[in-house]
């Protein structure tokens, strides 16, 4: 990869991605602590690997090989050779050649389906910025340095020239927090508002559109995820090149695992742990599924699955999103006292 001169750059989302899944191949689980004195970068690239905790090394190859295949399809690459180097090389992941390339179809590529599960954690991340940090960021940056412009779809290998369903309603959340991110970047008062009360507002719905991406995120993640399960239990593994055990394994329990993890880790804001908590159906059935998978055999606890998510469609239908339009209306309301708190300068 290190030879591969993208036509279009990628995101710093999807660089980190493969470099995450490569220090994951090469090192295993992340056991040193979060860098304290190291600058955005670092750390950035820090939650990226301990994102990946748990994943084998095996797994996290084949999950970079998949993404080395989507990365070059989706940015496309430069005719000719190239002898341009890349910066701070040490962290970048070493020459691979996607063995899947030629074959769309490969485990690895449908797994990649479900990738977006995998960047939740640098969501919730992401969305625990202190309002102090946030409000002194935006007050340094233009419009040109908009965090939300720069952010892709998560949700499958989607082409700018062939999007998908997923990737049009993660595009239009994501145009949302763009307009909203430049309208406070302007730094230009807001009728009677100063441009610290526009941040002000703004703040808790920045916090509020990465909560719903996460939702998003796992309402498109479990259907999918519904889906390969009864086809290759139906039509078997050459159908989805895939096998029952590798979706139970790389696929139906890291799901349940970001979940567990968005309601107990302390240091993630309240809109994140109260998804978390809200996502305890899923964590329940995928216990079971696991548990039945340990003792029964791959066949059966994927029917245990698909069962358990089909006898609860109407949460995922009707409580999710209603839980997700309480905490709309409830960021509206603590933006607008936020706006009047600067406006007072309380």
């Amino acid at each position: 990869m290190r030879s591969w001169v993208p036509e279009n750059p990628p995101s710093n989302r999807d660089r980190l991605e493969l470099y995450a899944l490569h220090k994951q191949a090469a090192a295993g689980d992340c056991n040193t602590d979060k860098p304290v004195n190291k600058g955005v970068a670092e750390k950035a690239k820090w939650s990226a690997w301990r994102s990946k905790s748990g994943l084998s090394q095996a797994e996290s190859m084949s999950r970079y090989i998949a993404e080395c295949d989507r990365q070059v399809r989706v940015y496309g690459s430069k005719a000719g050779p190239s002898t341009t180097t890349v910066e701070n090389t040490s962290d970048q992941p070493a020459p691979t050649t996607p063995s899947s390339r030629d074959n769309p179809n490969s485990p690895a590529t449908s797994h990649s389906l479900l990738r977006g599960i995998d960047s939740v954690p640098l969501l919730a991340s992401a969305a625990s910025e202190p309002q102090a940090n946030y409000m002194q960021r935006l007050a340094i940056m233009n419009t040109n340095q908009s965090w939300w412009s720069r952010q892709n779809p998560l949700c499958g290998p989607a082409s700018p020239s062939s999007p998908t369903l997923s990737s049009k309603l993660e595009n239009l959340l994501i145009g949302v927090g763009t307009f909203l991110e430049a309208r406070a970047l302007s730094n230009k008062p807001l009728g009677p508002l100063p441009p610290s009360a526009v941040h002000a507002f703004v703040f808790p719905l920045h916090v509020l559109l990465l909560t719903y991406w996460i939702i998003l995120i796992y309402l498109l993640t479990l259907p999918t995820t519904l889906y390969l399960v009864v086809k290759t239990s139906l039509l078997g593994s050459n159908s989805t090149s895939c096998t029952l055990s590798q979706l139970i394994e790389t696929s139906i329990t890291p799901t349940s695992t970001v979940a567990s993890s968005l309601m107990n880790d302390r240091k993630n804001c309240l809109p994140t742990r109260v998804i978390g908590l809200a996502l305890t159906p899923l964590v329940i059935i995928t216990d079971l599924t696991t548990s039945l998978y340990t003792n029964f055999g791959d066949f059966i606890a994927s029917g245990m699955y698909v069962f358990g998510v089909i006898i609860t469609w109407w949460y995922w239908v009707f409580v999710l999103p209603w839980v997700a339009g309480v905490m709309g209306w409830v960021g509206v309301i603590y933006g607008g006292c936020l706006s009047l708190i600067e406006v007072a300068g309380v």
